[in-house]
């Protein structure tokens, strides 16, 4: 399980690169602990676009089990835009799938991220900033 990880703005990826576990930044962000992003963001996509977009990496996962990913202008996007009921529906969606398959997110904690994720990514397009995540997953 993912001991910590946190979805947040930043100017581009060199100020991406920079933020991380134990790492105070003062950047808009949003945690994401107990869960896979790199699972999740895609599976977003897909419910709120049809789409889905590979991630691109800013900080390649290595043996320590960190990573920096970049979430698509797309899913951005669709987060910023998409209506509250859609928005909860494709919550609710995701954490029927997740505890399908083993993991769990709890149907009030995955609405409650998605709402907080999709006001982060309004912030973003308001401010001209790029919508990253990191997470730590020994």
């Amino acid at each position: 399980m993912v001991l910590v990880g946190e979805f947040f703005l930043a100017e581009g990826d060199e100020s991406a690169m920079r933020v991380g576990p134990r790492k105070s930044h003062g950047l808009p962000a949003v945690p994401c602990d107990g869960i896979y992003p790199d699972d999740a963001v895609p599976r977003w996509e897909a419910l709120l676009t049809g789409a889905e977009s590979p991630l691109r990496h800013v900080v390649p996962m290595a043996n320590d089990g960190f990573t920096v990913f970049a979430v698509s202008q797309t899913l951005s996007t669709a987060l910023a835009n998409t209506g509250t009921d859609q928005l909860r529906a494709t919550a609710l969606t995701w954490a029927e799938n997740v505890s399908e398959m083993g993991d769990g997110i709890g149907p009030d904690d995955a609405v409650d991220l998605l709402e907080r994720l999709s006001a982060l990514a309004m912030r973003r397009a308001e401010r001209g900033l790029s919508l990253y995540c990191w997470y730590f997953a020994p």
